[in-house]
């Protein structure tokens, strides 16, 4: 009896495990942590922190190392999953494709130079490149 129930216990691990990552990724809930000018090698620019609020809700095999994928310039053992960063009109501003984990997820930062003009709203894609599927965050505001 023991046997069997070990048994059906593993089925339904693996069957909830295989179903979960078959699953629709969720919408990233985007904010804005916050924005600082900073100046670097004599040149000024604006720190943008964003973070994704259902971080927690997206598992972490989806930021594993993926060697058998196309790496992300140098990058050979990049993410599964990228993040592109856009401005409201559509424009792709920046890219994460190094993240390991969904705690990470807690301060994705990107610089603009301080001499071009500033987006209002930005929003995120997640690339999911292993099994094709891209999933779009909300716009938020970035204007200070």
């Amino acid at each position: 009896m023991l046997k069997r129930l070990t048994i059906a216990t593993i089925f339904l691990l693996t069957v909830s495990s295989v179903l979960a990552l078959g699953q629709d990724l969720p919408k990233p809930k985007l904010a804005l942590v916050r924005v600082d000018d900073a100046v670097s090698s004599g040149r000024r620019f604006r720190m943008y922190t964003i973070e994704i609020l259902n971080r927690s809700e997206f598992a972490d095999e989806l930021f594993a190392p993926s060697p058998d994928l196309p790496p992300c310039g140098r990058n050979a053992d990049s993410s599964r999953t990228w993040i592109n960063i856009y401005i409201d009109d559509g424009t792709r501003i920046y890219g994460h494709c190094g993240i390991r984990t969904n705690a990470e997820l807690s301060s994705l930062k990107f610089n603009i130079s301080a001499d071009i003009k500033q987006p209002s709203r930005i929003y995120i894609d997640l690339v999911d490149r292993r099994e094709g599927r891209v999933v779009r965050s909300n716009k938020v505001d970035v204007e200070n």
